[in-house]
């Protein structure tokens, strides 16, 4: 089921925006969340729906970043991509927030499938999380080529079933050390409830006494009690503890005990508690990542409000490493408490400490007879084989298991069934490449995944077919003004002196050098000059788009973008209108072969260099030069631009225009053109220019990399 289950929501999320898709992750999660944890229900329906929602964000997290991985035209590198993200994802959700959580993991289900099982020992329970989401990917690819392509479908249901089955050739290491004999004592708590909290303590540990002095005509080489056979009234009251050192040492095997203390600090600690055969205290370990919310409750001051929270009265305090624990005789060994088994890096840190072989101390008696103990079991399976060890997985009440380093269990005793679970193990100091290379799939998933989402979304463009210019195109050259007194009438000149008979429009923003002055003389002795005067300084987009506005009610057949102030030269302006017989829109590159820039620092035009191959990164446009403001439209690209709304001034306004004209099919070409610093006034760029097109830039990047791809099918 689980190569099946994710299908309908890859299906469903490839193709959506990320908003839906969240919603679609979402409802997925609830469902899939909902059902795996209801046995939480049995803390009340907050804790349920708390913990269901937190989980089926990531889900929901899945669904939204799903579109930008997707490439339909790379299906079969996109469902990496979809695997790579899952894993990352649920990777994440076992990390944070508050430690994290990892159960219902996709690699989880996989404990009875032995040869994908054997993946575990290369790359973790994620390497198989990834193969499990892979599998579902390629089957959907299966069935939507079924009919057209059936070759490619065979192709594809051979590689899922190649990616089950081919782990299975994987040779796990051998244990190489020596062998123990472990008896893990297991008892029935509900026979011990009691109305009293530090009775019923005392209850439970007189049952691990009873059961374990049955141990003493045949001693173990090591004896385990569950997580909570040694609870606070128990470690508290002189009595229970000089009966569990006589019970002990009467049997005379080292025994493991799960035991929650008060320190003389007045702090309490869950630990377990390593005994020699004489009943003396000489190791212990404590638990490093405790439960949220089950053995300490995070912002408590701000959720005393929370009734709930009064189950769980005394923040217990974590231990400061994770470090093997020993007895004279036998190897050191891990000793990972209950919760901290379900985080594979956790098991892993014990082996590389030194363990030879793993005790997991277990108390999943509050969860009764749901399928939490179960669950759990399946998390002793996978961290056998991660690690290359035997684990001995030590519930209080059940289940208890003895596991061997293939996943396989070979001893067994069921929820709330008293008695002894007893197996021979072997120590081993073999490290599987688990152990050595760690969270190295979930590592590579992280970079397959910004790989895929960085580089920009090649979309289908539709070439539009371009109608011939006239013989004599009408020309318009827009040029806005504010205090360019001392250049306009060279740059005007300059025009009018052309071969290419062209005519000008300013757009002066009521300059007080007399800008507009000046032009409305030369206009009057010309008049293929023309003057458009604004009350107030307003932008030099804004002063553009009023003379676009203007050529396109007098029918022109081109329309120039310039500056005023020499930086752009009327001379090279023929080259452009070259161009335009050939492109929608040509746009005069100071970075193509054959352009310049001159006068300009080199920290300068190092920073625009840079600026423009951000924009070609973000939006993916071939352009070299998007921030060039000398520039040429036809009216039919220029008609089709002035349709929508521009979300830019400054000098990000020429990023959008010529980014919607690429994008929307119509052909953008550069030419050369060599620009000059301007001689005279001061430059109009400001920070707050520079940075509004840095963030629309970023903006416009993401929204075309979430954007989904138009359905073709």
């Amino acid at each position: 089921m689980a190569f099946l289950a994710p299908i309908p929501l890859l299906w469903l999320v490839r193709e959506a925006r990320p908003g839906k898709g969240f919603l679609l992750g979402v409802a997925f999660g609830v469902a899939y969340f909902g059902a795996l944890l209801y046995w939480i229900l049995l803390f009340g329906e907050l804790a349920w729906g708390s913990l269901v929602l937190l989980s089926c964000l990531s889900t929901g997290l899945f669904g939204a970043l799903a579109p930008a991985v997707w490439r339909s035209a790379h299906p079969v590198r996109s469902s990496v991509g979809l695997a790579c993200l899952w894993t990352v994802i649920e990777w994440a959700r076992g990390a944070w927030p508050l430690g994290g959580f990892t159960w219902g993991a996709l690699g989880s289900t996989q404990t009875a499938n032995r040869p994908l099982l054997k993946l575990a020992s290369v790359g973790g329970m994620w390497g198989i999380s990834f193969v499990v989401l892979l599998v579902a990917a390629l089957l959907l690819l299966a069935v939507e080529t079924a009919a057209a392509r059936r070759r490619s479908a065979t192709v594809f249901v051979a590689a899922a079933i190649a990616l089950v089955v081919t782990p299975g050739l994987i040779v796990l290491p051998k244990p190489d050390g020596e062998r123990i004999d472990v008896a893990a004592i297991q008892v029935d708590v509900l026979t011990a409830r009691r109305a009293d909290p530090t009775a019923e303590d005392i209850a439970v540990a007189r049952l691990n006494i009873d059961l374990h002095e049955r141990l003493a005509a045949d001693p173990p080489d090591l004896a385990v009690w569950g997580e909570g056979a040694l609870d606070p009234g128990a470690t508290s009251d002189p009595a229970t503890s000089q009966e569990v050192v006589r019970a002990i040492a009467d049997v005379g095997a080292p025994t493991l005990a799960g035991a929650v203390t008060n320190g003389a600090d007045g702090r309490q600690r869950t630990q377990v508690l390593l005994f020699d055969g004489s009943g003396s205290v000489i190791d212990r370990y404590t638990k490093v990542h405790l439960v949220p919310f089950g053995e300490y409750v995070p912002w408590r001051d701000e959720l005393h409000w929370i009734s709930a929270l009064q189950q769980v009265p005394i923040d217990r305090v974590p231990g400061e490493r994770v470090h093997t624990v020993s007895s004279p005789g036998l190897p050191p060994f891990g000793t990972p408490i209950c919760y901290e088994n379900s985080f594979p890096a956790l098991d892993r840190a014990f082996v590389n400490a030194g363990a030879r072989f793993l005790i997991v101390t277990i108390n999943n008696a509050s969860y009764e007879r749901t399928a939490a103990s179960r669950q759990h079991l399946i998390m002793s399976q996978l961290r056998a084989v991660e690690d290359g060890r035997w684990v001995v997985h030590a519930a209080v009440s059940g289940i208890s298991a003895i596991i061997d380093p293939s996943g396989h269990v070979v001893a067994e005793r069921g929820l709330f069934v008293p008695g002894v679970i007893r197996h021979t193990i072997q120590a081993s100091t073999a490290r599987t490449l688990y152990v050595r290379f760690g969270d190295w799939v979930p590592w590579l998933s992280v970079l397959f995944v910004l790989g895929i989402i960085l580089v920009p979304r090649r979309r289908r463009r539709v070439a539009r077919d371009r109608a011939p210019l006239p013989e004599r195109p009408r020309t318009l050259v827009v040029l806005p003004t504010y205090d360019e007194r001392a250049t306009i009438g060279v740059v005007l000149d300059g025009l009018m002196a052309l071969a290419d008979r062209v005519e000008a429009v300013v757009v002066d923003d009521r300059s007080p050098d007399g800008t507009g002055a000046l032009v409305l003389e030369r206009a009057k002795a010309e008049p293929r000059i023309r003057l458009i005067e604004r009350p107030a300084k307003s932008g030099l987009a804004s002063a553009y788009f009023d003379g676009f506005r203007l050529a396109l009610r007098e029918d022109y057949d081109l329309v120039v973008e310039m500056d005023s102030d020499l930086s752009h030269r009327p001379e090279e302006l023929p080259r452009l209108l070259a161009g335009a017989a050939e492109h929608d829109l040509t746009i005069g590159s100071r970075y193509v072969p054959g352009g310049s820039v001159t006068n300009w620092s080199r920290a300068r035009v190092a920073l625009s260099k840079a600026g423009n191959r951000y924009a070609r990164f973000c939006l993916g446009v071939p352009m070299r030069d998007t921030t060039s403001g000398f520039r040429v439209y036809r009216r039919e690209l220029l008609a089709h631009l002035m349709q929508d709304p521009v979300h830019s001034d400054g000098y990000g306004f020429q990023i959008e225009l010529a980014y919607r004209a690429w994008n929307d099919g119509y052909d953008v070409g550069e030419v050369p053109i060599t620009f000059r610093e301007r001689e005279h006034g001061h430059s109009k760029i400001s920070r707050r220019i520079v940075a509004e097109a840095l963030v629309l830039v970023t903006l416009w990047g993401l929204r075309a990399r979430f954007r989904p791809e138009p359905r073709t099918r």
